[in-house]
């Protein structure tokens, strides 16, 4: 014979708090750029001009280039540098 539990059950969840628990709990999704990294063949390359002098970009392709650089610095560099100068020194 089984013993009933001890608590009563819980209600179903309401539209209301499914919507809320959805946007409540944003976790970060994996993102390599793939529409840059695998390109068709002989399509063209997106062009970012950089300015030697102060490392700025100028182009329409500049917030791409800042988030691929971003997530191969993420993957290639370890995380126990404290500053990007002893990544350049290694």
């Amino acid at each position: 014979m089984a013993t009933p539990p001890s608590f009563p059950p819980l209600p179903p969840p309401t539209e209301a708090a499914s919507q809320s628990l959805s946007t409540l709990k944003r976790t970060r999704k994996a993102t390599r750029l793939r529409s840059l990294a695998t390109r068709p063949v002989g399509a063209d390359r997106p062009m970012v001009h950089v300015d030697p002098a102060t490392g700025k970009a100028d182009s329409p392709h500049k917030k791409k280039l800042r988030t691929y650089l971003g997530i191969v610095a993420r993957d290639k560099v370890d995380v126990t540098y404290k500053n990007w100068k002893e990544v350049l020194a290694a």
